[in-house]
């Protein structure tokens, strides 16, 4: 009689229980696994037979045959190994508890000598099962800091075959105490006190920074571009909770947790070099892209001009939807976008403005260098800062500048008013049509000056509407319960003339 275990397997972030249905019958010995996995579970066949030898079980000289269901499906990964081979175990008659068996789901890679290995996206699987309504998982000892991220669930780590048969049959397993998550250690190395001069680059950092605001940083060689955007995340808030889970959950499917630290505690920085791919920045049928690994941290892209035009276009719409849907004959994928991003780049090939004497490009070099950054993609971007070089006296300055310390004092108590603002970790640059109508309330004075404005800049409703977040974020920096005029104008400062 076929034995059926739970397992998991994922399709972007969305995971989904298999059935692993085991059967032992009489026939020609053989050990086959149906259900269009990939070469990781068929070769788990051997893995499967030798850790059986190494806990003295003979492998059944029958026809064993395993189904991974829905079997329609494309399934990568060697988180089977246990599942399937608890199943040959059910069907062999070691394990004596099936009710158990039936309320757990079963994850882990199989060594040659019955060790249980860590696997990939098993915080996605905890949270599958606990969904599913099932007791508990069973997971490779490993991934346990990774999986106790999710409450309410039991988690049952183990390290070899032996104790799957412990649990299994007697109810017993490893209790950790220390559940709470390994943070990694970072070292203050960088601080925005390094920085001399640019006081409006900073000025928009720290917006950038209070409200999740998108910032676009031009201007000549050494100005500080990249040092300004490095430092950022020197003064963001720690991560929410809901924050480490989703960051860890996106880690988790890719294989980027370590054992040392198996949790994503620290916001994250990711910076593609301009060689990168379309797919490995926006994601593919394998995995996510480094605009869903800067999940609630920054995304930064240094010399954006040197991107290919394609490259950049793609970036529009996940900016837009707050996601990026990977589509592919056989299914789709959908990866969460949400983090600042942070663009820098000169203003014409040879580094320079062009009203710069230094500037030896010609105009039509200049205008297909900065075709690139295209209106609707300067559109999507809420502050547009120009940096021009340092002078003698402020490169020869040893006046240190504000703290990232300091700053940051002010980003907090500007989250702060948002999140009791929304209820929720949700930030200004989140707000939607009926949010801005609710906290960005406009007098009359305010209007009648937009109105000149808006012909003036020749704003789009997006960039308008980016205008008003920009504005809210100021005011909440300044702690003031409605925007003003000299927000307003704050923020029309920060857009591109």
């Amino acid at each position: 009689m076929a034995i059926t275990i739970l397992s998991a397997s994922f399709t972007g972030m969305n995971s989904y229980i298999v059935n692993v249905e085991v059967d032992i019958f009489n026939g020609l010995p053989g050990f086959s696994i149906v259900g269009m996995g990939d070469t990781a579970i068929i070769e788990s066949r051997e893995r499967i037979r030798s850790s059986l030898k190494n806990i003295d079980v003979i492998f059944p000289a029958k026809k064993v045959v395993v189904n991974l269901s829905p079997a329609d499906i494309r399934k990568k990964g060697s988180q089977f190994d246990l599942s399937i081979c608890t199943g040959i175990l059910a069907n062999l008659g070691y394990i004596e508890n099936m009710a158990r068996l039936e309320k757990y789901l079963i994850l882990g890679e199989l060594s040659l000598n019955c060790a249980v290995k860590s696997c990939k996206g098993i915080i996605n699987a905890v949270i599958l099962a606990k969904n599913n309504n099932l007791e508990g998982i069973i997971i490779p000892y490993e991934n346990y800091k990774e999986a106790s991220l999710i409450k309410g669930i039991k988690i049952v780590p183990v390290k070899n075959l032996n104790d799957v048969f412990r649990f299994l049959n007697e109810g017993k397993y490893y209790t950790i105490k220390n559940t709470e998550p390994e943070s990694e250690l970072h070292i203050d190395d960088i601080d925005f006190s390094d920085i001399k001069g640019q006081s409006h680059a900073k000025r928009a950092a720290e917006i950038a920074a209070a409200g999740g605001h998108n910032l676009f940083l031009i201007g000549d060689p050494g100005s500080g571009k990249s040092m300004i955007a490095k430092r950022v995340i020197t003064i963001l808030p720690h991560m929410h909770e809901e924050e480490i889970i989703e960051t860890t959950r996106i880690y988790s499917i890719v294989g980027m947790l370590s054992p040392e630290f198996p949790v994503v505690s620290q916001r994250p920085f990711r910076a593609p070099h301009h060689t990168a791919s379309t797919v490995s920045l926006v994601g593919g049928s394998q995995r996510p892209g480094e605009i869903s690994l800067a999940l609630n941290g920054i995304l930064f892209l240094d010399e954006l001009g040197e991107y290919p035009l394609k490259l950049l276009e793609v970036l529009r719409q996940p900016l837009e939807d707050g996601k990026v849907t990977i589509s592919r004959a056989d299914f789709s994928a959908v990866y969460p976008v949400s983090m600042i991003l942070i663009t820098a780049s000169n203003p014409s090939p040879s580094g320079y403005f062009p009203d710069d004497p230094r500037c030896t490009d010609t105009l039509r070099d200049i205008k297909r260098y900065i075709k690139k950054f295209s209106g609707p993609l300067l559109d999507r971007m809420d502050l547009y800062v120009e940096l021009k070089k340092l002078s003698h006296t402020e490169i020869l300055s040893m006046t240190k500048g504000e703290s990232s310390s300091e700053i940051k004092k002010r980003v907090l108590k500007a989250r702060k008013i948002q999140y009791f603002r929304y209820k929720s970790i949700k930030l200004n640059k989140d707000m939607k049509k009926k949010d801005i109508e609710k906290y960005c309330e406009l007098t009359d004075e305010m209007f009648e000056f937009l109105n000149s404005v808006i012909e003036k800049f020749d704003l789009s409703a997006r960039a308008y509407d980016k205008v008003l977040k920009v504005a809210r974020t100021i005011a909440d920096l300044e702690g003031t319960e409605n925007i003003q005029i000299h927000h307003l104008s704050e923020a029309l400062n920060y857009r591109k003339k």
